[in-house]
């Protein structure tokens, strides 16, 4: 059967939308004006009632999809956000066997097999150069960014995989490994397929970040970048369900994305 799944934006309570600004985000209560937001994911699973991961086959649509990775873009080159393209995906499709399905999960992020590709030859929607980071650490998993009251050249999270070894004996690209994966699983329990929708809360993200200061760790981003030396990374890794190594207590289920 195909499937189509829609995914929505908020802060907060409020639509996410380039040139809109938002009030009281973050532990500050900080002005956010957003510059980007776009994600990958991967590996989506539809649930049985019984609790069975039956995968969706996502449709190779030559722009948006391949491979079993998706790009989600929620930014149209309005207001500040200046990078990407003026189109954007709100929704993933695909097919999967005929069934009651009453779950669903994915990953953020896009898969190690993917991860290290050449970006210059590599299949839409992997050959966006602004959502690379190198051939040893790969794609940026989340290009998310906007400027802040105190942080007027803008606030950033972006995530993707870190402490990249080299690359392997007789290669002169990729990597041998990455000692943190940082692709977060996503279960949403129940999902009706035939009304319901996925919803990327910014809000709940930076609910227990400071956007208005920058922690004073040398060699560190104004944000995050997924270092694991910078305290800034640990509530927003907290709130996707990663572990940091900044944070006090292991970090429950992920809160920035939930099924309506």
């Amino acid at each position: 059967m195909e499937v189509v799944i829609p995914f929505e934006a908020r802060v907060g309570s409020e639509p996410f939308a380039c040139g809109r600004s938002y009030t009281g985000v973050g532990t500050t209560g900080t002005t956010y004006e957003p510059m980007d937001l776009r994600v990958y994911l991967h590996d989506v699973r539809l649930v049985t009632a019984e609790g069975a991961e039956v995968p969706l086959k996502l449709e190779q649509d030559g722009r948006w999809q391949t491979q079993g990775t998706a790009l989600l873009d929620f930014a149209d080159k309005t207001g500040l956000c200046t990078n990407g393209t003026e189109a954007t995906n709100l929704r993933i499709t695909g097919t999967a066997p005929e069934g009651v399905y009453t779950g669903l999960c994915f990953k953020l992020g896009v898969p190690e097999t993917q991860n290290h590709l050449d970006v210059s030859t590599a299949p839409s929607p992997l050959n966006d150069t602004s959502l690379y980071w190198s051939w040893r650490s790969g794609y940026l998993f989340t290009r998310i960014e906007g400027r802040t009251t105190g942080l007027p050249e803008g606030h950033v999270m972006h995530l993707g995989s870190t402490d990249c070894a080299p690359p392997p004996e007789g290669r002169t690209n990729g990597t041998a490994g990455c000692t943190f994966g940082n692709r977060p699983e996503v279960a949403l329990d129940s999902f009706d397929l035939a009304s319901g929708k996925v919803v990327l809360d910014l809000g709940a993200l930076f609910s227990g970040s400071n956007l208005d200061e920058n922690a004073e760790v040398p060699n560190t981003s104004v944000g995050c970048m997924s270092q694991q030396a910078d305290p800034d990374c640990a509530p927003m890794f907290g709130r996707m369900g990663l572990t940091h190594r900044s944070q006090e207590m292991a970090p429950g289920p992920q809160s920035f994305i939930k099924a309506e």
